[in-house]
C-alpha cells in the first residue's frame, strides 16, 4: 500500500490546524490592539495570500500555489522591514515611504502610461473611459515632479527593492541577520520561476511531467510539504512583526510553542521532504530543451 496515502492524511491536518491557531491568535491580537491599524492592511494582505496558498496546495493546485506564495512573501518582507525599524521615528519614516511616498510616484508612472496608452488609440471611446481618469491634472503633475526627481524617485524605488530589502534585513534585522532568510529567498526564488514563466519555470515543470508515475509523485509530495511548511512559517513570523510592531513581547511564546507542534508529525515528514528543485534529475531538462 502507498504510504502517503495514509500519512498525507496527519501531515495535512497537523498543518492546517496548527495554522489555524497561529491565525486565530493573531486575530485575537489585532482585534485588541488599534496601535495595529498603520500596518493592518499589509497584514491583512499577506494573511489573505498565505490563505490561498494553503488552499491551493491542498486541493492539489501547488504550482499555481508558488505564484501566489511569491506575492506573500514580497508583501512580508515589506511589513518586516516597516516593524523591525531601530526607532519608532525611523518606523514612521518607513510608513510613510511606503503609505505616501511610493504611491505618489506609482500616480506619476501611471499617468504617464495613460498619456501613452491613448496616444497609441486615441478614438477608442472605452480607452477614453478607462485612462482618462488617471491622467494627473497640470498642478498635481507639476507638485508630484518637483516633488519627486527622477534621481529621488529611483532612490527609493531602490530602497524598497525585493532584493534591496533582503540585503539590509540580512544585515541588520533588530540588531541581528533575518532569522528566515534562507527560506523565503529560497521560496520566493521558486516562485518567481514558475510566476514569470521563464526558462527554469517552464522547463522544470516539463521535465517533472517526463518522469515516470513513481518520481513524479516523489518530487510532488516534497513540493506539496515544503508549501505546507512554508504558510505555517510565514504566518508565524507575520505574529512576531505585529507582536514586534504594539512592543508586546511576552505574545511570542504562545507563537513559538504553536510552531513545535510540527515536530509532533517530523517522523512522518522526513519519508518525503527535500530540496525538490535542488533534484539532480531536474537538469535532464537541459538536454531535452538542446534537441
Amino acid at each position: 500500500m502507498n504510504k502517503w496515502i495514509t500519512d498525507r492524511p496527519i501531515i495535512e491536518d497537523r498543518y492546517i490546524r496548527t495554522t489555524d491557531i497561529c491565525i486565530s491568535k493573531l486575530k485575537n491580537i489585532i482585534d485588541s490592539s488599534p496601535q495595529l491599524a498603520p500596518i493592518y492592511p499589509l497584514v491583512k494582505f499577506t494573511m489573505d495570500r498565505l490563505h490561498s496558498v494553503l488552499t491551493l496546495t491542498v486541493n492539489f493546485m501547488i504550482r499555481d500555489a508558488e505564484i501566489i506564495l511569491r506575492s506573500a512573501i514580497e508583501s512580508l518582507i515589506k511589513l518586516t522591514f516597516i516593524c523591525s525599524a531601530e526607532s519608532k521615528d525611523e518606523q514612521k519614516i518607513r510608513l510613510d515611504e511606503y503609505w505616501v511616498s511610493l504611491a505618489e510616484i506609482l500616480e506619476l508612472k501611471e499617468s504617464e502610461q495613460a498619456k501613452k496608452n491613448l496616444r497609441t488609440l486615441p478614438d477608442s471611446q472605452k480607452h477614453k473611459i478607462a485612462f482618462l481618469p488617471i491622467i494627473l491634472s497640470e498642478e498635481r503633475e507639476k507638485e508630484l515632479r518637483e516633488k519627486w526627481t527622477k534621481k529621488k524617485r529611483q532612490q527609493l524605488e531602490q530602497k524598497w527593492s525585493f532584493t534591496e530589502l533582503l540585503n539590509s534585513l540580512s544585515k541588520n534585522y533588530k540588531g541581528k541577520p533575518y532569522p528566515i532568510l534562507d527560506v523565503l529567498s529560497y521560496s520566493y526564488r521558486m516562485s518567481s520561476h514558475v510566476t514569470h514563466g521563464d526558462e527554469t519555470g517552464v522547463l522544470i515543470i516539463q521535465e517533472r511531467d517526463s518522469r515516470s508515475i513513481e518520481e513524479q509523485e516523489k518530487a510532488y509530495n516534497g513540493h506539496y510539504l515544503r508549501l505546507l511548511s512554508d504558510v505555517l512559517t510565514l504566518c508565524t513570523q507575520v505574529a512576531f512583526e505585529c507582536i514586534a510592531f504594539i512592543e508586546k513581547p511576552e505574545e511570542l511564546h504562545f507563537f513559538v510553542e504553536n510552531l513545535n507542534q510540527i515536530k509532533a508529525i517530523e517522523y512522518l515528514e522526513k519519508k518525503y521532504k527535500g530540496r525538490v528543485f535542488e533534484d539532480v534529475a531536474y537538469d535532464q531538462y537541459r538536454k531535452k530543451s538542446e534537441i
